[in-house]
């Protein structure tokens, strides 16, 4: 009887922790997409290397995807200068929020990550990243709405994979504040 206490408290501190994560999630969110719809949100302006960046959004990554049983595989277009200016932790961001949703929506093969050089203008450069996956898939009529706030394929997808909707339009709006 003891093992099957212990095994139910476990079960009830999991989701207590996984519905603390999820409104920390949602909170985080809309703070974000207020200060950029303020026009408030300031870019960082700072030296990194993107290999490390692209390390970080992985390994946030990795446990979920290693529960579902799926690979994580990343590409650097071995172009891009080892050494960049930008805001990693929003490029982190972006990218941690595109994995998230290819481990949530996939389950059962690898997932993709690819970042390419797509041009160079003296210190300019415009860089691609992609993320694949074998997921559920979305239908073009859905990706046209795909970007805008609080929006969602639709009501089952919520309700069987949760979210709020504000991920990919905040990752759209920090995009376009880096002139993407």
């Amino acid at each position: 009887a003891k093992g099957a206490q212990d095994a139910d408290l476990r079960d009830y501190l999991s989701k207590i922790q996984e519905s603390g994560e999820t409104l920390l999630s949602l909170i985080n969110g809309i703070l974000d997409f207020s200060k950029i719809e303020a026009g408030k949100l300031e870019l960082e302006n700072t030296r990194f290397q993107l290999d490390k960046v692209l390390q970080k959004s992985v390994n946030l990554n990795s446990l979920r995807a290693h529960h579902k049983g799926l690979e994580l595989v990343c590409e650097i277009d071995p172009q891009i200068p080892t050494e960049l200016i930008g805001d990693p932790l929003r490029i982190q961001q972006i990218l941690v929020n595109l994995i998230s949703n290819a481990v949530k929506f996939s389950d059962h093969g690898a997932i993709g990550i690819k970042m390419q050089l797509i041009s160079r203008e003296g210190a300019e450069l415009e860089l691609q990243g992609a993320v694949s996956d074998n997921g559920i898939g979305i239908s073009p009529e859905q990706q046209q709405q795909l970007f805008q706030s609080f929006h969602q394929a639709d009501d089952s997808i919520t309700r069987k994979y949760g979210g709020s909707g504000l991920g990919l339009a905040i990752c759209k709006q920090l995009c376009e504040l880096m002139q993407g």
